[in-house]
């Protein structure tokens, strides 16, 4: 029940997102009261997983909400939160595939095994896939983790990496041209060495530019005051050209030639000191998908005694005379807090940035002949802004098996169709495509497309104690995420630790009794016991 929600607390966060939940988290932890809601029915706002079943429950309806207004007292107003608003916008559902049951007379496993090696292919039909719905989760806004990335030491130091499973991405490409393909990007010393795609020469180069980039606030003085410019005026004045130079802007880097310098060589040292940690490459992706990292932080938060109420709608932040925010009115339920935290979406004082064009493909087979995690980082086509590819096998719980996940980001230019349609049609064929391309491409069975709004605000347009946390944005990883959260609560609780380590069940010490009892119950019961839907 509404009344069942503590007022006043330390705390109020409305939105589950990524940056909330970590707050949320962090406050919690340290023995403050806060209470979570969220409009929705679910869990991580635009960073949530989906499967096929509850992805068109999310995108397919836009329900509307009944503006209510409040009465306040008179030395108070209040700003209305918009809940109507709509971040995901332009979606566009396509299925490539007949409705008709098509008889399977292709043992299972003899099937999976000759599709990927080109012999046989699986005649898939939209009721077979529709069997497995459960068995696919579709990220909103799919990320990775560098090794020795800030999520990584977060959820480390924490502990809160016991709530989430993870998967090192097995392989980095980039795009070179219509003959060469895709080119696998060497990682490690060892891969660069054991390279057939490029020289001794180009070997030896690549190592010393990533060399000097780990070297570059040590050893200032082997850069010179011509390289300071872009990043493209620092390759050409080490004469970096062809692969090499594909490698390091597009895959290393994950830059444009006009990147600033500092900011490349920020990448390049963080790509390089994240490789071998826990495989080749510096990556790992969450096992069933990026929307399990907001949960894995609000279920830290419902341990430590966060109060977290769904399908709650927060109408308005309420404003005291003093400028202050009081509070917010949540189900008719005037609800008090010392700060409150509220999503970039929901705050009527944001606006729009830019956007995100994504598109979400399952396919019949892999691009590459590693059927694991796959990141493919591709340059400007024809002018248009760099696209990241993930492709997702059954091994990283994306799907069943014998069918692909696809994800594909860029910044928004027009509409997530336009935004990819050169990528998609360069790399994938429709299943009604001509046959010789339908043997070599991977043949798209069903395509989502859409756009995200990102959003920004500004602190000095906010009373003090009222923060914004930001959604998702184009960016590769989740750092700078784990950053702002940081900030958020340091400057709520300037002389607290953040996230300090959850304890495990068997260290914790019950106390009061005649002799110590370690406290058996689990974390789990707990957190059931501090959720109120």
């Amino acid at each position: 029940m509404t009344d069942d929600i503590p007022s006043p607390c330390d705390l109020l966060v409305i939105g589950t997102g990524l940056t909330e939940s970590i707050v949320a988290s962090a406050a919690s932890r340290i023995g403050k009261q806060v209470v979570h809601v969220d409009h929705r029915d679910f869990y991580g706002s635009n960073w949530a997983t989906f499967s096929f079943n509850n992805l068109h429950n999310v995108l397919g309806v836009n329900k509307g909400l009944t503006e209510c207004i409040e009465e306040t007292k008179k030395e108070t107003y209040s700003i209305h939160i918009g809940l109507n608003s709509n971040t995901v916008l332009n979606v566009v559902e396509k299925w490539f595939i007949s409705d008709e049951d098509v008889e399977a007379t292709i043992d299972n496993q003899l099937r999976i095994e000759e599709t990927n090696n080109g012999i046989l292919k699986q005649t898939w039909t939209k009721s077979e896939v529709l069997k497995h719905s459960r068995k696919f989760n579709f990220d909103l806004s799919p990320k990775l983790l560098y090794s020795k990335g800030e999520m990584v030491e977060v959820l480390i130091s924490s502990g809160i990496c016991r709530y989430a499973e993870f998967k090192n991405v097995s392989s980095i490409y980039t795009y070179d041209n219509v003959e060469s393909g895709l080119l696998p990007v060497p990682c490690s010393r060892a891969d660069i060495f054991n390279s057939k795609d490029i020289t001794m020469i180009e070997k030896r180069l690549l190592m010393k530019i990533l060399s000097m980039c780990v070297e570059y606030e040590t050893k200032p003085e082997k850069f010179q005051e011509d390289e300071m410019g872009n990043f493209g005026n620092f390759l050409d004045a080490h004469k970096i050209q062809g692969k090499v130079r594909k490698y390091l802007i597009d895959s290393v880097a994950m830059a444009k030639e006009s990147t600033n310098f500092q900011d490349a060589v920020k990448n390049i040292q963080k790509f390089v000191r994240s490789i071998g940690r826990y495989g080749n490459t510096p990556f790992l992706w969450t096992l069933y998908g990026s929307g399990e990292l907001p949960q894995c932080f609000c279920r830290c938060s419902a341990v430590f005694g966060g109060v977290y109420c769904l399908k709650r709608s927060t109408r308005s932040i309420i404003i005291g005379s003093d400028g202050q925010a009081t509070g917010i009115m949540c189900d008719n339920q005037n609800l008090k807090a010392k700060f409150i935290l509220i999503e970039d979406s929901l705050n009527p004082l944001a606006t729009i940035k830019s956007g995100i064009s994504r598109a979400i493909l399952v396919t019949n087979k892999a691009l590459t002949s590693n059927d694991q995690a796959v990141l493919i980082n591709l340059p400007s086509l024809n002018g248009k802004e760099p696209v990241r590819i993930l492709e997702l096998s059954a091994s990283t719980m994306a799907c069943p098996q014998g069918l692909y996940v696809v994800h594909l980001i860029t910044r928004q230019v027009t509409t997530a169709i336009e935004d990819l349609r050169e990528v998609i049609d360069t790399f994938f064929s429709a299943v009604e495509s001509n046959e010789n391309e339908a043997l070599h491409k991977p043949q798209i069975i069903w395509s989502l497309h859409f756009n995200i709004n990102e959003y920004e605000s500004y602190a000095d347009m906010l009373p003090l104690n009222l923060y914004s946390s930001p959604g998702p944005n184009s960016s590769m990883d989740f750092d700078n995420h784990v950053i702002q959260a940081r900030n958020i609560f340091k400057s709520m609780f300037p002389d607290e630790d953040f996230l300090p380590r959850v304890p495990d069940p068997e260290d914790v010490i019950l106390e009061g009794s005649a002799e110590e009892v370690v406290l058996q119950e689990s974390l789990e019961n707990q957190e059931v016991h501090n959720v109120h839907e």
